[in-house]
């Protein structure tokens, strides 16, 4: 969860994903993302209410749910959030 949804919050997961990710591509009027992290496919989006920035996987492996739960932690000290666990 986040306090906001604003440009703030826009511009540092921006700035977390391009130096976290090897390949970004910002989606959606800028409020999602499709990355690749050590090769997996991750999609990232900034929701609106509740504000939270939503983590969703293209596989479904234990190197999946790691990848997530790092960026899940990163995005939350870059974004002033609070990190959640992954669910499947």
């Amino acid at each position: 969860m986040l306090e906001s949804d604003g440009p703030t919050v826009l511009d540092a997961a921006d700035a977390f994903l391009a130096a976290a990710a090897e390949q970004v591509e910002r989606t959606r009027r800028g409020r999602a993302w499709n990355i690749r992290i050590d090769g997996r496919p991750v999609h990232v989006e900034v929701t609106t209410s509740p504000p939270a920035i939503g983590l969703s996987a293209g596989c479904n492996g234990a190197e999946d749910d790691e990848v997530l739960r790092r960026l899940a932690s990163g995005l939350a000290a870059a974004c002033g959030g609070v990190p959640s666990e992954p669910v499947k």
